[in-house]
């Protein structure tokens, strides 16, 4: 394991195992079938956060699993653009929602895939990425805030 991954597994060690290894699993979930180019993680004062993307920007990523002390949502940064018929996002922001997520087969269900297909796809025509580093993931550790808001 090198150090990257080093780092980001520390930062599970505070959590309840359970959390701890649904985030392990939802990780493998989004490198595998929603394959990035961009795995980026951040901490912030309450939460642990890895956004997925074809950018460096936080904000460009498509989706992001956000850790809190007692559960785990799926982020959407431009959520508020997507078709959601099953009212499955949360939130009344004006572009973020969340889908909160108690087990990893929570986020097989179809209609959560079409969300993140959706959201994958609008990213995808965004990042002005070519085809040719589509198979190309690197993960980005950033400086996270410890202020609380």
């Amino acid at each position: 394991m090198d150090k990257t991954e080093q780092y980001i597994e520390s930062l599970f060690l505070p959590l309840p195992t359970h959390l701890a290894e649904l985030v392990k699993q939802l990780r493998e979930f989004f490198k595998k079938e929603t394959r990035p180019t961009r795995e980026i993680v951040f901490t912030s004062y309450n939460s642990i956060n890895i956004g997925y993307g074809f950018t460096e920007k936080a904000w460009d990523c498509y989706c992001g699993i956000i850790t809190y002390k007692k559960h785990v949502n799926i982020s959407f940064p431009s959520g508020a653009a997507l078709k959601d018929p099953e009212h499955l996002l949360q939130g009344t922001g004006s572009r973020v929602r969340h889908v909160r997520i108690d087990k990893v087969d929570d986020i097989k269900r179809p209609a959560m895939i079409d969300l993140i297909k959706q959201a994958r796809d609008r990213a995808w025509d965004l990042s002005g990425e070519s085809s040719s580093s589509a198979n190309t993931l690197k993960t980005l550790v950033k400086p996270g805030s410890t202020k609380k808001k």
